[in-house]
């Protein structure tokens, strides 16, 4: 089943779908845009190899177009609490302690427990908190133990 937090794969490494929406009837998965070259990069999830069908440049995001047949669970998003716990969650860990420290429109600003960062194939996770996605992982600072995520706010939109 394809949802938020799965794994796909893209030049032989490990990556994670940050959610799975449905635009006008055609289901997506939604990950971060720079593990990709571009448009029409391709790539594995499911056992199916896809392409990537948009880059939002300006929101860091990359839309996957799923085959209609696929069997998906689409993302429920909720809305972030400032100075609340949160997770960062995939298919191979979970971070409990991610605390977010401020929201604006279109990122959440979020610090970690400096022993326990997001890595690198932890970009594109999803940030839960009550069961419901508020974000998606895009970069960390080891130095600061902060990290960036887009907002789920940019995803509620292109849902309009």
């Amino acid at each position: 089943m394809i949802k938020a937090g799965s794994s796909f794969f893209h030049n032989g490494k490990r990556s994670t779908i940050g959610a799975v929406i449905s635009l006008k009837g055609v289901l997506y998965m939604v990950t971060v845009s720079h593990i990709f070259r571009g448009e029409g990069d391709h790539l594995t999830v499911d056992g199916k190899r896809l392409a990537v069908t948009r880059i939002l440049k300006d929101h860091h995001l990359a839309l996957i177009e799923l085959p209609p047949d696929s069997e998906v669970e689409i993302t429920e998003f909720g809305s972030p609490a400032e100075l609340e716990l949160a997770e960062l969650i995939n298919d191979t860990r979970t971070i409990h302690y991610c605390r977010v420290v401020n929201s604006g429109a279109s990122l959440l600003f979020l610090g970690f427990r400096c022993h326990d960062m997001p890595a690198p194939e932890d970009s594109g996770s999803p940030i839960v908190q009550g069961g419901k996605v508020i974000g998606i992982m895009t970069t960390a600072t080891l130095d600061t133990c902060m990290g960036f995520a887009i907002s789920s706010k940019i995803l509620r939109n292109l849902e309009g």
